[in-house]
């Protein structure tokens, strides 16, 4: 279900524009409102680091941790257009690397070790958490850090259909897994992670919006 609506995602976004070699963003954002939020400082120094992205999109932080931040990047996307994008945009950018696959699949066939992991409305929240957080742990360094963004509970707490809006307008069926904000330390925890912080996003009218959480492998 999630693969054929970001693989249709990626195919409208194609569809009208033509993606060149582009500049690094000038920040990284963690909630669906750029200026709202933290940015890049919540990963901590990443000089040299080695970091992936678990739902890259067309890997706009990516560039922007390469660049601003010194860190070496790895983008993991389950959506090839998606990837075309990235690569498209970034790919000429030095310490950067796209691959097309799902998260859990890539981090348990891969090879390499993190520093630090991270996801932006990706795929932390889009796959089953005992799935994914155990996979995540196993690649992390000693200490390394986990960070990522999903849509505030809000008081749902359950495994969710949502639909995805698309840029052509029409929506199509996703499946979010969306744990209470008190379940998420045990959920970590049972994984080898312990939570650092925990940070919630309102509007204006106090309203819940963006979860952001890090955490360390123990």
């Amino acid at each position: 279900m999630n693969r054929a609506a970001w693989d249709e995602h990626a195919r409208q976004r194609q569809d009208f524009e033509t993606p060149t070699p582009s500049p690094a963003p000038g920040r990284m954002h963690w909630t669906q409102h750029m200026s709202d939020g933290p940015g890049a400082e919540i990963l901590g120094d990443l000089g040299g680091a080695t970091v992936v992205e678990l739902g890259c999109g067309a890997g706009h932080h990516l560039a922007h941790l390469v660049a601003y931040r010194g860190a070496r990047v790895m983008g993991v996307d389950i959506a090839r257009g998606q990837i075309a994008r990235a690569r498209a945009r970034y790919g000429h950018l030095p310490g950067v690397a796209f691959t097309a696959g799902d998260a859990v699949e890539f981090l348990t066939k891969t090879e390499m070790k993190f520093d630090a992991c991270y996801s932006v409305f990706g795929a932390v929240g889009l796959t089953p958490p005992d799935l994914l957080l155990p996979a995540i742990t196993d690649t992390l360094r000693p200490r390394g850090l986990l960070a990522f963004s999903v849509p505030h509970p809000d008081r749902r707490g359950r495994l969710m259909r949502d639909t995805l809006i698309l840029p052509f307008g029409n929506r199509l069926p996703i499946q979010r897994w969306e744990p209470a904000v008190s379940a998420w330390p045990s959920l970590l925890a049972r994984a080898g992670l312990r939570v650092q912080d925990l940070h919630e996003v309102s509007n204006a009218s106090a309203n819940p919006l963006t979860l952001i959480i890090t955490a360390r492998s123990l």
